[in-house]
């Protein structure tokens, strides 16, 4: 027996960087060239880029542990910035993912890797136990979607959707208010109300990856070309490295 996640309607994708506008660019821009997007293959360049992340990432972990966290914050910075700039255009051009997407894990790897080890220092072993428990849940949310039990529809995805807008918010208001001075930009970040949120942040993004095989499956039928398969690889890639720094956080909540 299948569970339908909302009213079953077509698809529409709550993942920012599955928004119809990028689908519709990939198809206007199609040029037929003999290969066809399959899912083993978004799967393989997924595994390809999250294998990049993995090893910029131990590049800034063993940079810091060589010569100290203050020698990657600059390179940690770059790839927060870098990232967040080639994953917008990338969103807006999704035909240049085949060079856009390597260079976004590159980036993310070196903030993922700054991040996880200044964590690490303070709360040894979190950053293993979080990538851990990130792979466990997307292979067990792929297997429950590979199995016919998870069915995602568009009422679901536009929950979802929602749920990110204000989750953006709540983020964007925090951070505005940290750089003021405001006492309450730093509460919005602790306590019952901190822990609600990246309990949210979690469940939002596992609700993410079963609307990112949705999308994938439905995009299949269009019969792209397989070089369409580098954008939704990067679009599962956006999912799961957020999902590892929320259950990265929340951990660390555990562990004060």
């Amino acid at each position: 027996m299948a569970l339908t996640l909302g009213s079953p309607t077509s698809m529409k994708s709550s993942n920012p960087t599955y928004s119809r506008g990028a689908i519709e660019r990939l198809v206007r821009a199609h040029v037929p060239d003999g290969t066809t997007m399959t899912i083993p293959g978004v799967a393989r360049k997924s595994l390809g880029l999250l294998v990049l992340v993995v090893a910029s990432a131990a590049y800034t972990w063993r940079t810091a542990a060589v010569h100290g966290p203050d020698a990657v914050m600059g390179a940690a910075s770059i790839g927060i910035l870098g990232g967040f700039l080639v994953a917008l255009f990338t969103c807006f051009v999704p035909t240049m993912a085949p060079v856009t997407a390597p260079v976004y894990a590159v980036l993310e790897g070196l903030a993922v890797g700054a991040i996880s080890f200044i964590v690490n220092a303070r709360y040894h072993g979190i950053p293993l136990q979080a990538a851990v428990a990130t792979l466990g849940i997307t292979g067990l949310c792929f297997a429950l979607f590979a199995s016919g039990r998870i069915e995602v529809s568009e009422s679901f995805a536009e929950k979802v959707a929602i749920g990110l807008i204000g989750l953006l918010v709540v983020y964007l208001l925090s951070a505005v208010l940290q750089w003021a001075g405001v006492p309450l930009g730093s509460a919005m970040d602790q306590g019952i109300f901190g822990f609600v949120i990246n309990a949210l942040a979690i469940g939002l993004a596992i609700s993410c990856l079963f609307v990112d095989f949705a999308e994938i499956e439905s995009a299949e039928r269009e019969k792209l070309s397989a070089k369409a398969e580098w954008y939704f690889a990067f679009s599962v890639l956006v999912t799961i490295v957020w999902l590892y720094v929320s259950i990265l956080r929340m951990l660390r909540r555990f562990r004060r």
